[in-house]
C-alpha cells in the first residue's frame, strides 16, 4: 500500500494513459474483451432473377467465416441456407438475408440484405399517356412509358409538321396539320427491344388574331462551363399567341443581367458567380412578348472526393466520395452525400453510405463547412456532436451498446468546404485542415474507439490532404 501511494506523479501518469489505451483498443478490464472483435457482412452485385428460375447470391463477412443465408421475402423466392441458391416462386421484389453468428474471436455480424427483381418476362411494351393539346407553333409534351421502366425515346415521324426533343418528349409544332411521333426503346441485357409505337396529334389553329405568346415552363439554371456565366434552360410556351415564337429573352432578379437567343439554353454573363440571383425567361412574336416565366434560382451539381491520409493502414487511405447541388442564388449546400471508405477493411474496403446532410455553416474564410451523417443525427462520439475534444469513443459509451454487438448502433460523418463562389478552386492549407471526418460504424472502430480523421486529433494519426470538387 505504502509502495503504490509513494508512486511519483509521471508514474502514475504513465500507469493511467495505458489503462486508458488499452481500454480504448478494447483490452484491459476483466472479461474476455478480446472475443468480441466486430465483423461486416457485404455482398457481391445483386444477380438476375427470372420468373420460375434461379440465381445465386453471394455475401462476405469480413472476419472470413462461412455466412448463412435466409429469405425474408418466402413467398417470393426461398434460398439455401449454405449456398445462397435463391429459386423464384412468384413475381415480386425478393429479399434475401446473410447472417454471420460469429465464435470465439468474433462478435456476430449485423445482419445484411440484398433485394433481387424477379423479371416477368425479358418482353416489354410501351404505352403512351393521353395526348395533349397542339396549338399551331406551340409546345406540348407527350408521356410514353414502357413496361420494364428503361427511359423512352422519341421521334418525329412527321418532321415537316412538328419536332421532339429524344428524352423529353416535348413537341414544338412547325405547321398545320397532324404530328406524329414516335416511342421506342431498344431494351437492356435484362429486356429486349419493345415493337415501336407512334401518337398522332392534330395541331389546332390558335385563333385568327395573333397575340403575343403564353408562358415558357420548365424554367431553369446553373452556372456555365465559362467563368462568371449562367446557362438557362426552358420549354416554348404551349401557346404561340397564333404566330411563330421569334426570340426568347431573359431577364435577372435583381434586374441588371439580360440575355437572349432563339433556342434553349441560353448564356448571361454575370458578376461574382451570379450569387444572389433568379432568373425568368420571356417569348416574343410579331406581336410582342408575353409574360415572364416563374423565377428559376441558380441549381449546379458537383461531384467531390476528399482524401485523408491514415499512415496506419497503407496503402488504404480513408476516401469520401459524393456528390451536391450547390444554390447559388442563397449561397446554399444541398443533398451532400456519398461513400466512405473504412481504411481498416479489405481490400476492397468496405464503404458506410453517407445521406443525411445536417449541419451547413461559414468556415470563416467565404466558404461552408457541411457535414453529411449515417444516421439522421448528429450524435457520433461518446459527447455528441462533432466532439472537438472527443478520445473517439462511440454515442453512448460505455453504457450503450458496442455499434459492433447486435443492436448496437454507430453513426458516421464527414466535413467537407465548399466555396460558393468557386465551387471548383483549390483549397487553401488553412482549409484542408478544416475536413474532417468520423466513423463510428462497427467496421471503422477499434475496440470502443471509433475512426477519426482531423488534423491534430485523428485516433489512428489520419488527417486531410487534399479535396477536389468536379462539375456533374
Amino acid at each position: 500500500m505504502h509502495t503504490l501511494l509513494n508512486l511519483s506523479r509521471a508514474t502514475f501518469g504513465f500507469v493511467l494513459t495505458a489503462a486508458l489505451l488499452l481500454a480504448a483498443c478494447g483490452g484491459g478490464g476483466s472479461g474476455p474483451a478480446i472475443k468480441a472483435l466486430p465483423q461486416t457482412i457485404s455482398y457481391d452485385s445483386a444477380p438476375v432473377l427470372a420468373l420460375g428460375g434461379t440465381a445465386t447470391v453471394l455475401a462476405k463477412a469480413s472476419s472470413g467465416l462461412v455466412v448463412s443465408y435466409s429469405s425474408l421475402t418466402p413467398t417470393v423466392c426461398s434460398v439455401n441456407a449454405s449456398t445462397g441458391l435463391v429459386t423464384d416462386l412468384a413475381a415480386g421484389h425478393c429479399s434475401i438475408a446473410a447472417d454471420q453468428a460469429g465464435n470465439d474471436d468474433f462478435a456476430p455480424a449485423a445482419q445484411a440484405s440484398q433485394s433481387l427483381r424477379v423479371l416477368v418476362n425479358p418482353a416489354q411494351t410501351l404505352s403512351f399517356g393521353a395526348a395533349p393539346v397542339l396549338t399551331l407553333y406551340g409546345t406540348a409534351t407527350v408521356s410514353a412509358t414502357a413496361s420494364s421502366g428503361l427511359a423512352v425515346r422519341y421521334s418525329s415521324l412527321t418532321p415537316a409538321i412538328c419536332a421532339v426533343q429524344t428524352s423529353s418528349g416535348v413537341v414544338t409544332s412547325l405547321a398545320a396539320g397532324n404530328c406524329n411521333i414516335a416511342a421506342d426503346q431498344p431494351g437492356d441485357a435484362n429486356y429486349n427491344a419493345a415493337a415501336q409505337i407512334s401518337q398522332t396529334l392534330t395541331v389546332a389553329d390558335g385563333g385568327a388574331a395573333v397575340t403575343p405568346p403564353g408562358v415558357p415552363t420548365g424554367v431553369s439554371a446553373s452556372l456555365g462551363a465559362a467563368v462568371n456565366t449562367v446557362e438557362v434552360r426552358f420549354v416554348g410556351p404551349a401557346f404561340s399567341g397564333g404566330s411563330p415564337v421569334t426570340g426568347y429573352s431573359v431577364a435577372s432578379s435583381p434586374a441588371g443581367l439580360s440575355g437572349s437567343g432563339n433556342t434553349s439554353p441560353i448564356t448571361v454573363t454575370c458578376p461574382s458567380a451570379c450569387v444572389g440571383y433568379t432568373f425568368t425567361v420571356q417569348a416574343s412574336n410579331r406581336a410582342g412578348a408575353g409574360a415572364p416565366s416563374a423565377t428559376a434560382e441558380v441549381l449546379t451539381s458537383y461531384q467531390i472526393k476528399a482524401t485523408f491520409f491514415e499512415p496506419d493502414t497503407q496503402p488504404q487511405d480513408t476516401i469520401f466520395t459524393g456528390m451536391f447541388t450547390l444554390n447559388s442564388t442563397t449561397r446554399a449546400v444541398t443533398g451532400l452525400s456519398g461513400l466512405l471508405t473504412e481504411s481498416m477493411t479489405g481490400p476492397p474496403m468496405i464503404t458506410v453510405p453517407l445521406t443525411y446532410l445536417l449541419s451547413s455553416v461559414s468556415d470563416g474564410q467565404g466558404g461552408l463547412l457541411v457535414s453529411s451523417f449515417a444516421l439522421n443525427t448528429t450524435n457520433v462520439y461518446s459527447e455528441g456532436g462533432f466532439a472537438a475534444s472527443s478520445e473517439g469513443f462511440y454515442y453512448g459509451f460505455p453504457s450503450a451498446k458496442h455499434p459492433g454487438a447486435p443492436g448496437g448502433v454507430g453513426n458516421a460523418f464527414v466535413t467537407v468546404v465548399v466555396n460558393p463562389a468557386d465551387p471548383t478552386a483549390a483549397l487553401t492549407a488553412a482549409q484542408i485542415n478544416q475536413l474532417a471526418y468520423g466513423d463510428c460504424y462497427p467496421g471503422g472502430m477499434m475496440g470502443d474507439t471509433c475512426m477519426t480523421g482531423y488534423r491534430g486529433r485523428g485516433t489512428m494519426g489520419g488527417y486531410p490532404v487534399v479535396q477536389r470538387i468536379t462539375r456533374q
